[in-house]
């Protein structure tokens, strides 16, 4: 992996610059591949992958509400197989926040509600089988698909109280396929990764702020892996969109650290800025990643 981490063999810096220089050597030889935080590589891993990731959000829209702020984890786990094949398993686990009641609501219009759950927003418990189809060594690039699919594990629950008894709730049902294709490969001096999806909500709950349960979105990342600042830490800056140009329409830039402690370990930290649309207008992402 070119420029991953530098090293000086000065006098009085030996021992340091040896330590820095076997962790630079055993990363190369584990096959290394740096990954931003949303932004996936094309080339399968030669480890299994734990991440788990915190993402904050503001003014995000949905169905029946608006000005969402709030937080989410969620947690991935990519296993490996015979060389060309991996699986990916996506499980949001916790999801908290207040929004406001739309004017046109028929029950509480402007109403402030709070909204928590075990479970995500827009993302399902989702399992992905990933086939990589060229190699950079080959081709020049890295390049594979998958396809998954998966269902809302649980509900966010809201104090938006319903008409005769209870209260409402966000994404208490739903299913969701998805399919596409990942590249990435060294050019112009920079590791470019980019990722061509669509996601299908064959069913889904007030998260459509065009009220409509199924929909089609097409899922489109991309980043930019520059030279290091220093020994450790590698600027990344990604470019996310998901929506269907209509009714949703989430456009994100963004800027973010990424630190490889070693072979093992990647610390990720970034905010995510709002292009427009109805996504979140602002927010703070932070991944950490662990490869055994």
């Amino acid at each position: 992996m070119r420029n991953l981490i530098m090293f000086d063999f000065a006098p009085g810096k030996l021992v340091p610059g040896c330590l820095i220089f076997f962790v630079a050597m055993s990363v190369q030889a584990a096959g290394y591949s740096m990954q931003p935080i949303k932004t996936d590589p094309a080339r399968i891993q030669d480890k299994v992958m734990l991440s788990v990731s915190w993402e904050s959000f503001k003014d995000l829209e949905l169905d029946e509400v608006e000005d969402f702020d709030g937080w989410t984890v969620a947690t991935e786990l990519v296993v490996p197989f015979m060389d060309k094949f991996q699986f990916r398993f996506n499980l949001p686990l916790r999801t908290e926040g207040d929004a406001v009641v739309k004017s046109d609501h028929w029950i509480a219009p402007g109403m402030e509600i709070d909204v928590e759950g075990n479970g995500g927003v827009f993302d399902f418990i989702t399992l992905a089988f990933e086939h990589q189809l060229y190699r950079e060594q080959d081709k020049g690039y890295n390049l594979s698909y998958y396809v998954g699919g998966g269902a809302v594990g649980d509900a966010l629950e809201t104090t938006l109280p319903r008409p005769r008894k209870g209260t409402d709730a966000i994404n208490h049902n739903g299913t969701m396929w998805m399919l596409g294709v990942k590249a990435d490969g060294e050019h112009w001096g920079k590791q470019l990764l980019g990722n061509l999806g669509i996601r299908g909500y064959s069913r889904s709950d007030d998260l459509n702020p065009g009220n409509n349960d199924q929909m089609y979105l097409l899922d489109l990342k991309g980043a930019v892996i520059f030279d290091p600042w220093g020994r450790y830490v590698h600027p990344v800056l990604e470019f996310t969109y998901l929506g269907d140009f209509t009714d949703v329409n989430q456009v994100t830039l963004l800027p973010e650290l990424l630190i490889p402690v070693n072979p093992h370990l990647e610390l990720k930290a970034g905010v995510a800025i709002g292009l427009g649309g109805n996504g979140s207008e602002i927010g703070g992402q932070a991944e950490a990643s662990i490869r055994f």
